[in-house]
This record gives structure tokens, C-alpha cells and sequence, in this order.
């Protein structure tokens, strides 16, 4: 169902309301920075925090040294071989340990972010936030988003006017509600 005019919760007119999706992409009535701002869909979660990528990347370049030093382990004079051996234990081990020190900094920056409640967490939680974001509409005149009724499943009631600076918080406890009650599909009867 997409309804092209949808009555406002204030105010009862359907001639200024749009979808919020529509409004803030709106290069012919562009809503004005801070406007913009309440309205547009939160960021996707970084999958990777700039410290793990470093050590991550780290540990990929770690490669190219160890693949010259393993070279020389097949050698037929015993010093190379003990050399090579040696270096690309070192090398291996350096590799990995770049590896698993980006592990930890990933996980500790995740439950830095979980611990100070921030939501969404990962690229999943993010699609359905903004598949909720999609079903919010704005009306111009009052400046006030609201969710029509049916708009992300059939027995989902309208919601009552938002005031802006409370859609960022009303979108994000949505989307955990539908998310604990297992995502937007219609219950089954």
C-alpha cells in the first residue's frame, strides 16, 4: 500500500504531507540543515573500527615478507634454511599477532558502543531501521513526522505526531520493538 495523500495526525490535511524519504531528498523544497538533520536516516554501523583496520591490514602485509622468507626453507645450504626458517616463524607470528590484537580492538570497540546503548549494531539491525525510516512521513505545515497506520505491517496502528526532535529516538525504539518481535513480517493469525 502507498497512499499518496495521507492525512497529518495534527492537523487532518493531506496537501503538505510526504514521505520523510521523499522530503529529505527533496532538491525543489529542500528542508533547511537542521530540519535535515532530525530527519535523515541514522548511519550504517561500521563493520570495522579505523584502529582493527589498521592492525588488520597490518597483518595482511605481513604476506609479501613471509611468502620471500619461505622461500628459502627448500635451500641446500643450512644457514638459508635455518635463516628462512626462523624469519618466516617470525614473520607468521607477527602476522598473526597483528591479526588477533585487531580482534580485540574490534570487540572492544563493539561493547564500547553496546555499553553506551548505541543502536543499531550491526548491518542487519541497520537495513531494518531503515526500511522503518522509509515508512515515515512528514508533514511540511506542522512540522511533525508520524508513522500512517499500516505503514510497516497490517496491524500496525498510526502513530501520534512526532515532534522532530524526538524522531531520531522514536525510529530507533521502533525498530527495536520490531526487531525483538522478529522483523516486519505480518503476524500470523
Amino acid at each position: 500500500m502507498s497512499p499518496t495523500n495521507i492525512p497529518c495526525p495534527a492537523c487532518a490535511s493531506c496537501d503538505r504531507t510526504v514521505p520523510v524519504s521523499v522530503a529529505v531528498l527533496d532538491r525543489d523544497a529542500p528542508l533547511d540543515p537542521a530540519v535535515r538533520a532530525q530527519l535523515d536516516v541514522p548511519r550504517e554501523p561500521k563493520s570495522l573500527s579505523p584502529g582493527s583496520t589498521v592492525l588488520f591490514v597490518l597483518a595482511g602485509l605481513q604476506l609479501l615478507p613471509l611468502l620471500m622468507v619461505a622461500g628459502g626453507i627448500g635451500d641446500a645450504d643450512p644457514t638459508v634454511r635455518n635463516f628462512s626458517l626462523i624469519a618466516t616463524l617470525f614473520v607468521l607470528g607477527l602476522g598473526i599477532g597483528f591479526a588477533v590484537a585487531g580482534r580485540l580492538v574490534l570487540n572492544a570497540a563493539r561493547e564500547r558502543r553496546r555499553a553506551q546503548g548505541g543502536w543499531p549494531l550491526s548491518y542487519e539491525q541497520w537495513t531494518l531501521v531503515h526500511k522503518v525510516w522509509r515508512a515515515a512521513w512528514l508533514c511540511r505545515d506542522c512540522r511533525v513526522a508520524f508513522f500512517p497506520a499500516w505503514s510497516l505491517r497490517p496491524d500496525f496502528p498510526a502513530s501520534p505526531a512526532l515532534q522532530l526532535p524526538h524522531f531520531q529516538d522514536w525510529l530507533t525504539e521502533i525498530s527495536k520493538q520490531i526487531d525483538l518481535a522478529g522483523g516486519l513480517a505480518a503476524p500470523t493469525p
